[in-house]
Formats: structure tokens, sequence, C-alpha cells
């Protein structure tokens, strides 16, 4: 290798890290703005908000989940995103394995059926919706945020799983079944392990999406005890709206089970994406 080529493949791999830095910096900077703002002391005097804080303080983040109902907001937000992703994870991962592994009459045409869900944007299926919920006496629940969501949230799932078990080989299941398994085992105990990856990257994009969800709590629930974090922290940031600390210690408390969700599972997360876990 000349040394000319060399020096190029240098300059290219500098430039590539030094765009990667960047990208880094604009992603990572907003947040870290937004924590430095919520425990730096306000004072409406000063026009600079991204200057450093002189000093810290914990106290608008103490106020914002007391006096701001935070804490009472993350246990809804908690109640509603624990069994949704659950119930998604359990239900998409049978209805991948059967319209990926098993054959049967008429898999393709209900699959691609259940594709439609996907096409059909939430907007459009809101008044109906309401409508449902409302004559199921639903409205100001937990469960009015819960149940819709089984089956919105299904066709997207049941895309990934069942690409995700299209690469798993059939001779597993036939191993399986040699060995006196049926089709219940075969996907517990055999098919099931292996999905890991996919059904972590699965429940990462599944609890973002309830956790940040802001449409249908504002919709379905009227009730400030029902409220989660996204609806909730609208009306703090009404009543606050002059203290930009005391929203950003809100904001601050509603991304920080978010950012745990993803450390814990980011290994998994990125062997699931790169495993082809949302291959076509």
């Amino acid at each position: 290798m000349s040394e000319h080529t060399a020096a190029r493949r240098h300059l290219v791999s500098i430039l590539t890290h030094a765009i990667l830095i960047l990208f880094v910096l604009v992603s990572v900077l907003p947040i870290f703005w937004m924590w430095m703002a919520a425990i730096k002391p306000f004072d409406p005097s000063v026009n600079n908000p991204f200057a450093f804080p002189t000093s810290l303080t914990f106290e608008y983040i103490k106020e914002a989940w007391t006096t701001g109902r935070m804490g009472g907001y993350m246990k809804n937000s908690i109640l509603v995103a624990v069994p949704r992703v659950f119930v998604v994870l359990l239900l998409s991962s049978m209805a991948g394995y059967a319209f990926g592994k098993l054959k049967w009459k008429g898999r393709n045409q209900i699959f691609y059926f259940i594709l439609i869900g996907m096409m059909i944007p939430i907007n459009a299926m809101i008044i109906p919706l309401y409508y449902n919920v409302q004559q199921l006496g639903m409205i100001n629940t937990l469960q009015a945020m819960i149940l819709p969501y089984f089956g919105l949230s299904m066709p997207f799932a049941c895309f990934m799983m069942r690409s995700f078990f299209r690469e798993l080989p059939d001779e597993l299941i036939e191993s399986a079944t040699i060995d006196g398994a049926g089709k219940w085992k075969a996907w517990l105990y055999v098919m099931l392990p292996l999905t890991k990856p996919a059904l972590t990257s699965l429940l990462i994009f599944e609890f973002m999406w309830s956790w940040n969800d802001y449409l249908l709590p504002m919709l379905m629930v009227y009730d400030d005890k029902y409220r989660t974090l996204p609806l909730g922290l609208m009306y703090f940031q009404g009543e606050y709206t002059m203290n930009t600390s005391l929203i950003a210690a809100g904001v601050t408390i509603c991304t920080v089970p978010i950012i745990i969700v993803y450390s814990i599972f980011q290994r998994s997360f990125v062997d699931g994406i790169t495993a082809g876990a949302v291959k076509g």
C-alpha cells in the first residue's frame, strides 16, 4: 500500500469520525441543555437560556414531581405502557410464528389484510374509535388508552415478527417435531428464545410509542387522575409557562424512563436490527 493511499484512507477516516461526532452533538446537545435548564436556578432577568448554570438545584425536579403531579402521571404511563407492551409482544410473537412458519390455508391473504392497518393513519380511525370506546363505557379510564392499541400496534408488530421468524431455519421445527414437540411447544421452547433480539427491538419501539403517545389520551381522558405524562405535561406547561426551569424539569422526568429502558436493552436492540428483524 502506497503512502498516498494510506494518507487518503486516514483522511477519509478522520472526516467520517468528524461527521459522526457532529451528528452525536446535534442529538445530545438538546437533551444536555434540557437537563441543565432543569437543575439551574430560574432567573427571569437572564435572557440567555443556553448559559451554563452558576449553581445547581434539584428543587424544580422535586416541585415538578409533587406540585406538578408528575409522579401520578408517571404511574399512569407505566400502567398503560406495561400491559400494552406485554400483550403486543405475546400476540405478535404467536402471529409471527403462525404467519412465518406454519402452513395453513389463507395464511398470506390474512397477513396482507392485517398489513392494511399500517396504511391507514390513526387520524382516520379516531372518530369511530372514540364512539366504540364510549359505548363500552371506558371513557376516562386507563383501559381506553390500552385496549385500542392492541389492535393499532399489531400490523407493524406482526410484520416485524413474521420477517424474523422467516429467517430462522425450518429444520429447528422439524427436529422439535421428531422429538415429540407439538406446534405450541416448538414455538415456546425452540423458536421463541431465538427471537429475543426481535422481541427486544419491538419492546423498545412499543414502549417508546406508548410512553410518548399524546393523541389517544387527549381524546379519551378528561379526568386529571388518569392523565399520562405527555398529556399532563401539556397542562403543566400551561400552568408554569414563565418558569422554563420548572418546565424543563417536567420534560426531564418524562425522558428518563425511555433512556433507562433503551440503556438496558441497547445491545439486544442493535442485534435485532442487524439480524434483519425489520426486513421485508
